[in-house]
């Protein structure tokens, strides 16, 4: 775990914009590129928003509820969204009314809208409070510049995981499931458990198994139905989903007959020395798009693939190398 925190390493950037958003400045074009601040009655708005909304926007590029930073810069400053002076033109007040015109009608996702809710007292910011909010709003202006507090990397979403595994190891949707019915409607049946099966339960056909979604969900995976938020953190929740399936899922690679996705057509899989130094060059060039160096590649020999082969045996050492380089925080991270 402290390895991958390690790596959320934030880049150094001279700015001339405060933490606070403001200009160090007192030019009108400093004013510009800083952005404009939050106001305490958006910070008011936001804190009553907050309880309803911040279970699916918390984090990644829909996280307005991250901070007062991301709420201002994310949504207040998106003319999209928020159209500073006229609330009947805002998607935010159409959404929380129930009749938002783009992807979603309503937020949050669900059987009620914001405003049902008000009026049933679960939520204590009135809508009009709101559109009144938006009403004394002047122009916003969003930031151009980086912010020095961004992390300058980030984790691998689970269906990013899930897809480039799927292309890297020479697997489909065919290896793990097979089409069944629930009551007349379609579903994703696991062949067998032990391949360690992993389906977002949004996907189309569902899968039918709970093992197939929490797989998804130990990843940091998210579900709109479901109403959970996607976690990218490097969570030890992660590290251990990941660590299981790539070792599940390098065996079933190696073992899948005509796969040439790890062993292209006249590449050697011997426990001859050169032929697997060869074979791990490849490899880190496959998996992370990196060439090792000679150094480098001796040393994943020797200290990964000889201590898990056997003179009799050397899957072990192939699936240990295959699952070190998914778990390598360069394929991990981008």
């Amino acid at each position: 775990m402290n390895r991958f925190a390690l790596l959320l390493i934030m880049l150094p950037v001279a700015l001339a914009c405060g933490r606070d958003g403001t200009a160090s400045a007192p030019s009108t074009q400093s004013q510009k590129a800083c952005g404009t601040p939050a106001s305490s009655e958006t910070v008011r708005i936001m804190q009553g928003l907050k309880p309803h909304c911040e279970g699916c926007h918390a984090q990644g590029a829909r996280g307005y509820f991250a901070s007062v930073d991301t709420f201002q810069s994310l949504l207040v400053s998106d003319a999209r969204l928020v159209k500073a002076g006229s609330p009947d033109d805002s998607e935010l007040i159409r959404l929380l009314e129930g009749r938002g015109i783009a992807a979603f009608k309503q937020m949050p996702i669900g059987e009620k809208s914001y405003a049902q809710l008000v009026s049933e007292g679960t939520a204590t910011l009135p809508i009009a409070d709101v559109r009144a909010w938006i009403q004394g709003l002047s122009t916003q202006q969003r930031d151009a510049r980086p912010d020095p507090d961004a992390t300058r990397i980030t984790r691998m979403s689970a269906t990013q995981v899930q897809r480039a595994l799927y292309q890297q190891l020479g697997l489909t949707h065919d290896d793990f499931f097979i089409s069944a019915t629930e009551f007349g409607i379609p579903m994703a049946e696991s062949r067998n458990d032990d391949l360690y099966p992993m389906q977002p339960p949004d996907a189309v056909p569902a899968p039918r198994q709970l093992p197939t979604a929490e797989r998804f969900y130990g990843l940091g995976g998210g579900s709109v139905m479901n109403q959970t938020a996607q976690d990218r953190s490097a969570s030890p929740t992660f590290a251990l989903t990941l660590t299981q399936v790539s070792q599940r899922w390098c065996r079933l690679a190696l073992a899948k007959t005509g796969n040439t996705a790890l062993f292209p057509a006249g590449s050697q899989r011997t426990a001859d020395p050169a032929d697997v130094k060869a074979t791990l060059r490849r490899w880190s060039l496959h998996f992370l798009g990196e060439r090792f160096t000679d150094a480098q590649v001796d040393a994943l020999y020797t200290d990964v693939f000889v201590p898990l082969s056997t003179p009799t045996d050397t899957e072990p050492a192939w699936v240990g190398v295959c699952s070190y380089f998914i778990r390598h925080p360069h394929w991990i991270f981008y």
